[in-house]
């Protein structure tokens, strides 16, 4: 067996860097949290932490926009920590980020029912994976629907058709 032995004249990383080599020459994997998918419906847009979408929340419930002052106010936060998660949901595309004198001025450009849409959307294809709508919708069912629920399912998708023929 093989004993490292450090002394002050040694540099630490030359020992890390041994002990990953021998590691991997064994076959080992270091355990590192895997990337995470990127939202497909919102163009590839990094899925937010779950500190961001607090911030996001907050953020959400200022339509006209909100600036960083109000912000740093809301939450208890280092005022560095919050400036980083404003940075990362600026860089990430779910807000636009304006300087107003001092302060930035946040608006959002992702609403909140676009990013939760998103997520239910790759949650199901996750599980389901490219499934038709007919066959989601029998899943779900799994039973005889009434005249009441069909009618109300062909509004439901009437009025869907007509929004995607106004865009």
């Amino acid at each position: 067996m093989n004993r490292l032995c450090i002394n002050k004249n040694t540099n630490i990383w030359y020992y890390i860097n041994i002990i990953i080599l021998t590691n991997i020459q064994k076959g080992g994997v270091f355990m590192a949290r895997p990337a995470e998918a990127p939202l497909n419906y919102l163009g590839g847009k990094k899925k937010l932490s779950a500190t961001e979408f607090e911030f996001m929340k907050f953020i959400w419930k200022h339509p006209e926009g909100v600036s960083s002052e109000e912000i740093y106010q809301a939450f208890p936060q280092a005022r560095g920590t919050k400036s980083t998660i404003l940075y990362h949901l600026s860089e990430k595309g779910y807000v636009d980020k304006k300087q107003s004198g001092l302060h930035h001025f946040y608006t959002v450009l992702v609403t909140q029912e676009e990013y939760e849409q998103a997520l239910l959307r790759q949650q199901i294809e996750g599980v389901l994976g490219n499934t038709s709508f007919e066959r989601l919708v029998a899943a779900f069912c799994g039973k005889t629907l009434s005249k009441a629920q069909i009618e109300k399912t062909r509004n439901l998708l009437k009025e869907l058709e007509d929004e995607l023929e106004d865009k």
